[in-house]
């Protein structure tokens, strides 16, 4: 990412964009979510993702997988489910468009960065859904695999989150529980 630069003016038509496709998302997601709950329409709905490396389609018995998950196909006959996605190659891409709307490449964040390739992640002027959500009032939490940038100022804490307890990277990079970090 050491050639991508970018002007002020072409950051912040970016951020508004994405902003506003964010926005409308999130409140397509709230406003079903609320229709869907009688008794506590003037609630805010809790909103729960769960993003999931290296499984298939099938793994989850509420897809047809012959391993139990109960919890998950409870968590999936009570709440809404998106299914009618595409991801990337990797899961940093996927993740970063995930959290901001928009293609990795547009945010740089098209692969997995390795060791010694500079400041590499999520950059810190990208708008996240947890920055809606937490401009709509909402906590925010992250907990498990962050692999969105590992240096100061591109932690989840620093993109909207909360509270994030989990890893900076990938998990087999550590391979001892103590690597986890809980910050916030």
């Amino acid at each position: 990412m050491s050639g991508f630069r970018r002007s002020k003016a072409s950051a912040d038509a970016d951020v508004c964009g994405v902003k506003s496709g964010l926005k409308r998302l999130l409140s397509a997601v709230v406003i079903t979510a609320a229709l869907s709950t009688s008794a506590h329409a003037q609630e805010k709905p809790n909103v729960v993702y769960i993003l999931v490396d290296n499984t298939g389609w099938g793994d989850f018995s509420v897809y047809g997988g012959t391993t139990p998950t109960p919890n998950i196909d409870r968590l999936a006959a009570e709440g809404m489910r998106f299914n009618n996605y595409n991801v990337e190659v990797q899961c940093t891409p996927t993740r970063s468009a995930i959290m901001t709307g928009r293609h990795p490449v547009r945010s740089g964040t098209y692969k997995v960065p390795f060791p010694g390739e500079g400041k590499a992640g999520m950059a810190p002027w990208e708008y996240t859904i947890a920055e809606l959500l937490s401009d709509g009032g909402y906590k925010t939490a992250l907990y498990g695999k962050w692999h969105l940038g590992n240096t100061q100022g591109r932690l989840p804490n620093d993109q909207g989150f909360d509270e994030w307890w989990g890893y900076p990277n990938s998990a087999d990079e550590s391979g001892y529980s103590s690597s986890l970090q809980r910050i916030g």
